[in-house]
């Protein structure tokens, strides 16, 4: 056993220095729901936009060649950037699942701390009729065995929130 520990010291010794990576970046203030969304969703690989209105996310976004998927979200995660979007079943959620862009649309009201807030809010949302949910956290990504990242692995390679109500228009 000490010949082991020997060869990693000799090892180890002659191994180059490697620098630390950089400190993450600070995370903002947990009061503020909105940035703590976005600065969540960023991190996971997301883009978040902020308009005044429906119509202009709507327009942001002209679907002329089936790229883009646009759908209301029923609520935001703050801690982990995630969307969350229920379905009275799976076939609806074709319309945000398949196309390569998915843009929810959603309002600043809708963002919760975290997970167990959003299973509190999906209680009501199931008793009132629809079964399938969805949770998404950035582009599609998977990982084999040998930890090789693949995005997208089978869904939309963006995942885009329009927040509206939160631009003054001018």
């Amino acid at each position: 056993m000490d010949r082991v520990f020997r060869r990693i010291r000799d090892q180890l010794a002659t191994a180059p220095d490697v620098p630390a990576p950089p400190p993450p970046a600070p995370s903002p203030d947990p009061g503020d729901r909105v940035e703590a969304f976005r600065f969540a969703l960023l991190r996971a690989g997301g883009r978040f936009l902020e308009f005044a209105g429906e119509d202009e996310a709507r327009a942001a976004f002209p679907d002329d060649d089936g790229e883009t998927g646009i759908d209301h979200a029923d609520l935001l995660i703050a801690d982990t950037g995630t969307v969350v979007r229920t379905y009275a079943s799976r076939e609806e959620s074709r319309v945000s699942l398949v196309p390569p862009r998915s843009v929810f649309l959603a309002t600043p009201d809708l963002i919760v701390p975290g997970l167990p807030e959003a299973l509190d809010r999906l209680t009501d949302l199931h008793r009132a009729g629809p079964a399938y949910t969805v949770f998404v956290t950035g582009p599609s990504r998977t990982a084999d065995i040998e930890k090789q990242l693949v995005i997208p692995a089978h869904g939309p390679r963006e995942l885009v929130v329009a927040l509206i109500g939160t631009q003054v228009e001018q």
